[in-house]
């Protein structure tokens, strides 16, 4: 049941709109053998929007070079970051692609730790500080379990515990 509704979820991003009803984000996250594996689905729009909100100008995030800016990276981390603890170090999440599907935008992180964590902290307040009924939806798995989790504009964070 849990899978279908994330299909229809994932479905929903990918579906053109000159302006979608939804202010969304998908992501999963997988940790396996200290990796930790993310994969964020968002709307390239509401990034856009969240540009012109700091900085009142027009972005477009179909250039590859706008999306590769200093702003794109600071805010993805300053909104969302990972750690193995809540009182541990972020660890450091490397983007390997960003991708678009029409107005779908998939971004490919990583990150590598060490050893087995007990739990994992997530921070997630991507575009809650742009869009108030911004819901941002984490499908955690590690070993045979999975965890979903929904933060918004009043919930940011959330420990995983592991074991």
């Amino acid at each position: 049941m849990k899978h279908g509704v994330v299909m229809i979820l994932l479905s929903l991003l990918t579906v053109r709109t000159d302006a979608h009803p939804l202010h969304l984000s998908v992501t999963n996250i997988t940790y396996e053998n200290g990796k930790m594996e993310v994969v964020m689905k968002t709307f390239r729009d509401d990034w856009e929007t969240a540009y012109f909100h700091y900085h009142s100008r027009l972005i477009d995030f179909t250039d590859r070079e706008k999306r590769e800016s200093p702003w794109f990276r600071n805010y993805l981390n300053e909104r969302f970051h990972l750690s193995l603890n809540e009182r541990d170090q972020r660890l450091s999440l490397v983007i390997d692609t960003i991708t678009l599907d029409q107005d779908a935008m998939t971004i490919e992180m990583h990150a590598d730790s060490s050893g087995e964590p007990n739990s994992l902290y997530i921070y997630n307040a991507l575009l809650t500080d742009i869009y108030p009924d911004q819901t941002n939806l984490v499908i955690f798995g590690y070993g045979n379990k999975e965890t979903g989790i929904k933060f918004d504009v009043i919930k940011h964070d959330a420990d995983v515990q592991l074991n």
